[in-house]
């Protein structure tokens, strides 16, 4: 016999489905927004929910912070292994700032649309990007990831480590040209004109040995981890609910310290959570699904087993892990389970 305590459990099947319908509404609630002939800003902006915001502000406070004291020391004059060490400590959160241009554009940066559009602009220019033009490009991605029509099927390949933030840049301002019209076009000549008087700025104003040391010196850190994060999301994997995302494992200080980055197939699924919520979240899919966790992997077991190749098998899992027969309990019809068992919408 069945307790009335279970039978009042959701099944997998409805579990799934939930995720699914909230994702679909999370994203049509940030993504899609009629635009006002006056301004380039949303006319309805939908509010973030109520919540205390100290956590996150503080945590990009912290960053800047970080930025600011790291760039005044790289203006002074030290050793090269001083040099180098602060460098890396600005690389590191210049990482992690020009990275909340991907909030902005999912419009959960700021509950202020302004204030949201403008932080967004400024995280991306710093990586040659104009919120608008991540924002369409990074909306089809979720529309159809490893799937026809992803703009981001050329980034799944081993090379991207070398040059993918190179080529990301570069395909987002393809994809621009190719498919915004009207204002949303006049927005992004708008938002890249910005981006050049920026730099003109920094150029201009700025001491040669402050832009060469506090600039041009972690940016290479900043395409380097770039390059690391494209490789790591969607490489080798097929279209599908639970299967296009890989879902890295960090150090729990690493992961808070880059805001959570490594939450990735939590976001695919929830593209309407707030970077501060996805743990709570993964830990909600663990609890639910916990043959889910088979397909995880730490950073350096995606490089030893998948970007190296060495213990993959010929259907993609790993050769000395299960089946994660789980998960296609989870599935949609069309979709089948797989390997990297937790993986998005």
């Amino acid at each position: 016999m069945v307790s009335s305590e279970e039978s009042q459990k959701p099944s997998r099947r409805t579990l799934a489905h939930t995720d699914k319908k909230e994702s679909r509404e999370s994203m049509d609630r940030v993504e899609v927004a009629p635009l006002s002939f006056v301004s380039f800003f949303p006319r309805r902006w939908i509010p973030m929910e109520d919540r205390p915001l100290s956590w996150p502000r503080l945590a990009i406070g912290v960053h800047l912070v970080v930025v600011a004291t790291a760039s005044w020391q790289l203006a002074s004059v030290h050793s090269r292994p001083i040099l180098g060490l602060w460098a890396a400590v600005s690389g590191v959160s210049l990482f992690v700032l020009t990275g909340l241009v991907h909030e902005a554009s999912h419009r959960l940066l700021a509950r202020s649309a302004w204030l949201n559009e403008l932080a967004g602009n400024l995280a991306g220019w710093l990586v040659l990007t104009p919120l608008s033009a991540y924002r369409a490009f990074h909306r089809k991605h979720h529309q159809t990831t490893n799937r026809e029509g992803d703009p981001n099927a050329s980034l799944n390949s081993r090379w991207m480590l070398c040059v993918g933030s190179i080529v990301y840049v570069m395909l987002i301002h393809r994809h621009a040209w190719k498919n915004l019209r009207g204002r949303l076009f006049a927005r992004y000549l708008l938002e890249m004109a910005g981006m050049a008087t920026f730099f003109a700025t920094l150029v201009f104003f700025l001491p040669r040995a402050f832009r060469e040391r506090a600039w041009l010196m972690p940016m290479g850190l900043v395409m380097l981890l770039q390059n690391i994060r494209i490789v790591t999301e969607h490489l080798d994997l097929p279209a599908g609910r639970y299967r296009d995302t890989w879902q890295l494992v960090l150090p729990v200080w690493l992961s808070r310290w880059l805001l959570y980055y490594d939450h990735h197939l939590e976001h695919h699924l929830r593209p309407g959570l707030h970077w501060h919520d996805l743990p709570r979240y993964r830990t909600e899919l663990s609890e639910r699904e916990p043959s889910l966790g088979l397909n995880r992997v730490t950073l350096g077991q995606f490089f030893f087993e998948v970007f190296a190749r060495l213990r993959l098998a010929p259907d993609g899992r790993f050769r000395d892990r299960p089946a994660p027969s789980a998960v296609a309990d989870l599935a949609t019809p069309r979709v089948v389970a797989s390997r990297v068992g937790t993986i998005r919408e």
